[in-house]
């Protein structure tokens, strides 16, 4: 688009910006997707049956925070009875996910080596998990992380597309959060063409999770607070504990408040609200120490009750 059409677009009202904008990002985005898929040789995530994936009501949704260091080994024993869904930096863990979600760094990205080391080192241990990557470009050039992953790495992978919506406020969220669910967004279903993703990929973790029919959704290491991660932990990750690619003392990047961001607690909040409860799922921390808490509830492992 042009820089006055553009403008021209923004100035429309938000029901119809709305309308146009996911119209606009699924016709230019699929295409790209098809043929992303079709040079890397990796099918898309359309072609995955979610419904054979599931074996559990309840899934535990697998993050970076630095709570994820405060789980018991006994804790990790109940929660590998579950379904799992682990995103970005997931495979530092010692657990292997169920699925896990990445999205497709360019080869350029400060975090491109770092991403193919992690991939090089656990590539033989995730060879059974079922992989979605997002962020997908389709350049000729193969600069990106889809084509480069090692070969074993990119064993039962699939190509995703998530799919944000234009909201400036929690108001307008909620209009997109309607919207996407009467086009079936969040609806259980055998396959999925595309995944809701709004600003931090949470978000596009939580949609999988409905659109896989889980009743239970438990966010471990979702904490929101400062740019602190799991793998800075000297004690146990020795090796990363270096890695710092923003300052840890500032906040989290998605709980950022800009002009078309809702910062994260928010959209979860949201979510939560407009989404969740009235399909009748239930959304949970593992940890107090998320932001996310109190209003979203704590869980109790052993017997998966709510912690008032």
């Amino acid at each position: 688009m042009t820089g006055l059409l553009k403008t021209t677009v923004k100035a429309l009202p938000h029901p119809v910006l709305l309308r146009l904008y996911h119209a606009w990002y699924l016709r230019t985005a699929v295409s790209k997707l098809d043929r992303a898929s079709k040079l890397a040789g990796t099918p898309l995530i359309d072609q995955l049956d979610l419904s054979r994936l599931k074996t559990s009501d309840s899934v535990f949704i697998l993050g970076s925070g630095p709570s994820i260091n405060e789980i018991s080994d006994p804790c990790w024993s109940f929660i590998t009875q579950h379904d799992t869904l682990g995103f970005h930096w997931w495979p530092l863990h010692r657990v292997v996910p169920k699925m896990y979600v990445f999205e497709s760094l360019q080869t350029n990205s400060e975090l491109f080596p770092y991403f193919m080391k992690m991939f090089e080192q656990r590539a033989h241990d995730y060879r059974h998990t079922v992989k979605i990557v997002s962020n997908v470009e389709d350049s000729d050039s193969k600069d990106q992380l889809l084509y480069a992953a090692p070969e074993e790495f990119k064993l039962n992978l699939y190509v995703g597309l998530g799919v944000p919506v234009i909201a400036r406020n929690v108001e307008e969220l909620r209009r997109g959060l309607r919207f996407i669910r009467k086009k079936g967004g969040f609806a259980p279903g055998g396959s999925a063409h595309w995944l809701f993703k709004y600003g931090g990929s949470v978000t596009a973790m939580i949609s999988l999770a409905l659109r896989m029919g889980y009743k239970r959704i438990v966010l471990c290491g979702i904490d929101l607070g400062l740019q602190e991660y799991f793998y800075q932990n000297p004690e146990f990750y020795p090796e990363s504990a270096h890695w710092e690619f923003v300052p840890r003392g500032q906040p989290h990047l998605t709980t950022r408040r800009l002009k078309y961001l809702v910062p994260a607690q928010e959209v979860i909040w949201t979510m939560d609200e407009e989404i969740l409860r009235p399909m009748d799922v239930e959304l949970l921390v593992l940890s107090k120490s998320s932001t996310l808490y109190p209003r979203v509830p704590a869980v109790q492992l052993s017997r998966l009750w709510v912690v008032s």
